[in-house]
């Protein structure tokens, strides 16, 4: 006999408790659901007699969640989805669950819950990360320091996605000269909103971008800031969540902007013109912060800070100062940012990447990364140093590409030397 916890509509629910019972197994919990199946699972003590053997669920956006998921994930529990039409055999692809049709009868949940003796233990792969990049406002050099990130990742051996969520003025893709009449974004967002985006559906829209350490796939912005709306919390979720299947580094590229004032609006289902940043934030395993290496640019960081930190409690924050220079700061410049941010907000940077305004011109005229134009740029060297440290703990670098990021080919014929 097996124990069954069960989310699917009412009349579903009462068959399925039918042909447990005729099958000789039992539901224990009933939920309406996704979320309530997901409080109730979090309710019920570790060792609760009897202990639940297998999960149930429609696949359809009321009854299956990525949290959902994740909860059977922490518990070990067995998840499948019944799933009767294209859009729910989607759903469950896109989540990464078995399904069965509800028409096979209980037989086919019974065989799908059981794996064949001579099966093999599937082996596990670690999921990939997600890094946003966030600055204050102003023009600190977010975008320049996505592309270079994710150039540097790519050239490390990680497989690596560029995602341009900037809601108000998407960069990622003229300044590598692309096409964005159709933002690859936007369209995995619309793919997830309809239950139907899956790793296939993200190659497909991708735009691929040859680069010294292979190629990047970018999913480029929205052309116009009035198409924000599209660009929906859960929808921004959804596909950072799939990018971790997809590739092993997803680097984002967000707006500066924090604001939730919109919460306070009457209809709180109405879109929030900052969703995706703050959607972007909260699902980064790492973020970079990006802030101005002069008076103006400091100032906004030690603000923002706070801000920031109450967003993303969890995540780790790096923080950049960019463009440093004497003229702006005074002698010994780096020195004084450690020391100012160290006593104005209790933050030592990770790193100071100094202001090279060639190797930076250099890459916006390619339309190319920084590594494959200004390969032995001091800028350079500084974002191949943080793309070390934010690789994880159990994937080291091979000594063929420690070699090939200290020393880019010569076949690119880099603008700076």
């Amino acid at each position: 006999m097996s124990v069954l916890a069960v989310s699917a509509p009412l009349e579903r629910e009462d068959a399925i408790v039918r042909e447990a019972a005729r099958h000789g197994h039992r539901v224990e919990i009933r939920a309406a659901t996704a979320a309530d199946l997901v409080d109730r699972l979090a309710a019920r003590p570790a060792d609760a007699e009897p202990p639940i053997d297998l999960v149930l669920v429609v696949a359809d956006e009321h009854h299956v969640s990525r949290a959902l998921v994740e909860a059977c994930d922490v518990r070990g529990l067995r998840l499948i989805a019944l799933a009767d039409d294209a859009a729910e055999r989607a759903r469950a692809h896109t989540l990464g669950i078995d399904a069965v049709g509800w028409a096979d009868g209980f037989a086919a949940i019974e065989a799908a819950a059981t794996p064949s003796a001579g099966a093999q233990p599937a082996r596990s792969r670690s999921r990939g990360r997600v890094i946003t990049v966030w600055g204050p406002a102003g023009a600190p050099g977010r975008s320049t320091a996505a592309i270079a990130l994710a150039a540097e990742l790519a050239l490390l051996g990680r497989r690596t996605a560029l995602v341009d969520a900037d809601t108000t003025s998407a960069s990622i893709a003229p300044a590598l000269g692309l096409l964005d009449e159709s933002p690859g974004f936007a369209a995995a967002a619309r793919l997830a909103r309809a239950g139907s985006l899956t790793v296939d559906e993200l190659d497909r829209i991708a735009q691929q971008v040859p680069t010294m350490g292979g190629v990047l796939r970018v999913l480029t912005g929205i052309g116009r800031a009035s198409r924000w709306p599209e660009l929906g919390a859960d929808r921004v979720a959804e596909v950072l969540e799939r990018c971790r299947d997809w590739v092993d580094a997803t680097v984002v590229d967000v707006a500066s902007s924090l604001e939730q004032d919109e919460e306070i609006s009457s209809d709180m289902f109405a879109p929030r013109r900052h969703a995706a940043t703050l959607a972007a934030l909260e699902a980064a395993d790492e973020v970079v912060v990006v802030a101005g290496g002069d008076a103006v640019g400091i100032a906004r960081l030690v603000r923002a800070l706070p801000e920031l930190r109450a967003i993303v409690p969890s995540a780790r924050l790096r923080v950049v100062v960019n463009k440093v220079r004497p003229s702006a700061i005074g002698v010994a410049p780096e020195r004084a940012v450690q020391e100012t941010l160290r006593r104005l907000a209790q933050v030592s940077p990770a790193a100071c990447w100094p202001f090279d305004g060639r190797a930076a011109d250099a890459a916006l005229l390619e339309g190319r990364p920084l590594v494959d134009v200004a390969g032995r740029s001091r800028l350079r060297r500084r974002v191949q140093e943080l793309a070390l440290a934010l690789q994880p703990l159990e994937v080291q670098p091979s000594r063929a590409s420690l070699r090939a990021a200290e020393r880019p080919r010569r076949a690119w014929r880099a603008a700076l030397r």
